[in-house]
């Protein structure tokens, strides 16, 4: 019998032996296809959520193998079984594996276990659609802990981790990175392919919708550890420049496993700047385009020739005649190949009080080559990787941005009632995505900007960072009030004034009324 067949015919007739047998199946390593849909049925079931499944899963032992280390194979595949099952006990699975005396053995019983299901989800990609999701949110429970806080004490230079009532002195955030990355690359191991075929999918999409969720707490439709994530992500986009150190080994696994994206991404995040390798790389293949990534600002990393350009070209008045002269002759004796940096300061400082005029007319000359090729270097660098510059947005566009966005949180307010008046059918048909139907800023954001013919790929996010993003809107607010006759359009939406009246009122009508235009 096929898992649709099953879905069909027993949703909400749940039979708990059929899932107790299922359980010490696999168990005992027999995955035969019923077994694994039992599962899959299960979890599509509404009654049965975490607490059913440690209950059901402690009565064949699994809480007394995690916290008396026990490390037989049944062991480990039912703990495995517990990992795909609850999603937010993946790291403290990983943990508990790497900890054992022998976790080579550990980890090959797991891959087998894995193989198997592996094989029922390589027949129909999306086929265990409930496994999956478990999947896919049990990898953000476990990127999540990567970017847990330490506990450490000084008299203890070893991290420790309080994991859940269960303490591992000696397992470190590099460990678990080590085990993050074994997990996601194994050869056939069903978390290795969720991640490769959907996860990474997934959180590429999510990533620039984060600068459209302004109000804290507001990510929802998500699984539990997903929105925990995303939600944990927020202020790194909504206050440009913030930053957090404990997001490096995240982005420190994302380098280890050549995912340059997500990379780059959480370097900016945790060190305010991304390593030149890695924008480089980004830029060649066109992923970093206007100097963002998922509507991210990204800042490269200096090396040493921005070092020497900014000594020769900028800040002439913090750089002094001799400590210029210093700094090219360091510069010429790099061309020379053979003067180490010291020996460079000496003779410079020689130089400039007992060189003849031919030398000095020589080296002139060296050093004018040189500063025309950092030029065109430069010029090169900054067309190719930063085509468009967006600056700051001025104190005064800030100020014209909060009183709109204050007119806008009003609006949505005042169209809560309407909103939850529509159907399913009405939202699709307005054409809001189905993970964003319960979102109502999303849904009144939508419609601002049909109404005020903006394009809907337009991040609302960055008008409150960039002049030329608030300008863009600023001028659409203008049409607007042009064509409702206002005399003298100012491009901005003030709270309870006449154009949010004026466009509550649009919205009310045309976008949110299913008969409307």
């Amino acid at each position: 019998m096929t898992l649709s067949v099953y879905m069909l015919d027993s949703p909400f007739n749940l039979d708990k032996n059929e899932i107790k047998k299922a359980v010490k199946a696999i168990m005992n390593f027999r995955t035969q296809p019923e077994y694994i849909n039992s599962l899959e049925i299960a979890l599509f079931h509404p009654q049965i959520d975490a607490q059913s499944w440690n209950k059901l899963l402690d009565s064949r032992g699994a809480s007394k193998a995690y916290q008396d280390k026990i490390y037989s194979e049944p062991m480990v595949r039912l703990l495995t079984l517990k990992a795909l099952l609850i999603p937010k006990f993946l790291p403290d699975f990983l943990i508990w594996i790497q900890t054992a005396p022998k976790p080579d053995d550990c980890w090959e019983s797991c891959r087998k276990l894995q193989a198997s299901i592996v094989t029922e989800y390589q027949k129909n990609i999306g086929g265990l659609p409930c496994l999956t999701r478990n999947v896919k949110d049990g990898i953000y429970s476990l990127l999540s802990r990567l970017i847990t806080k330490p506990k450490s004490s000084k008299s203890d230079s070893t991290i420790k981790h309080k994991l859940r009532g269960l303490v591992h002195s000696k397992f470190d955030i590099p460990q678990l990175v080590k085990a993050t990355k074994l997990l996601l690359t194994q050869k056939d191991g069903f978390w290795s392919q969720v991640y490769r075929v959907s996860f990474t999918k997934d959180l590429a999409d999510a990533l620039p919708k984060i600068p459209d969720l302004w109000e804290p707490g507001i990510i929802t439709n998500y699984p539990e550890e997903q929105q925990k994530f995303l939600t944990n992500l927020q202020p790194f986009w909504r206050y440009p420049g913030k930053t957090d150190k404990n997001y490096l080994s995240l982005a420190q696994f994302f380098e280890e496993v050549e995912e340059p994206h997500f990379a780059a991404i959480f370097y900016q995040i945790s060190t305010g700047e991304v390593p030149a390798n890695i924008f480089y790389s980004l830029s060649r293949k066109g992923n970093v385009k206007k100097g963002t990534l998922f509507e991210m600002t990204l800042i490269r990393q200096k090396g040493w020739r921005d070092h020497i350009h900014s000594a020769l070209y900028g800040d002439t008045y913090l750089v002094t005649d001799n400590l210029r002269l210093i700094i090219r002759g360091m510069v010429i004796g790099l061309l020379l190949g053979a003067i180490v940096l010291t020996t460079i300061l000496l003779i410079s400082s020689w130089w400039t009080s007992r060189y003849d005029k031919t030398l000095q007319a020589s080296m002139d000359k060296k050093i004018a080559d040189l500063e025309e090729k950092l030029k065109s270097a430069q010029a090169s660098t900054t067309d190719t990787n930063n085509p468009e510059t967006l600056t700051e947005i001025s104190p005064e566009n800030q100020e014209r941005f909060n009183r709109t966005h204050e007119a806008i949180k009003a609006m949505i307010k005042n169209l809560t009632d309407d909103i939850n008046k529509l159907e399913t059918d009405d939202k699709n048909r307005i054409g809001i995505p189905e993970n964003a139907h319960n979102d109502k800023m999303y849904i009144v954001l939508f419609c601002v900007k049909r109404r005020l013919g903006i394009d809907q790929n337009f991040q609302y996010g960055e008008i409150g960072k960039y002049n030329e993003r608030w300008q863009e809107f600023s001028d659409a607010i203008k049409e607007y009030q042009k064509s409702k006759g206002a005399n003298t359009p100012d491009g901005v939406i003030d709270k309870d004034g006449r154009i949010q009246r004026w466009l509550e009122e649009d919205i009310r009508n045309q976008c949110l009324n299913p008969h409307g235009g």
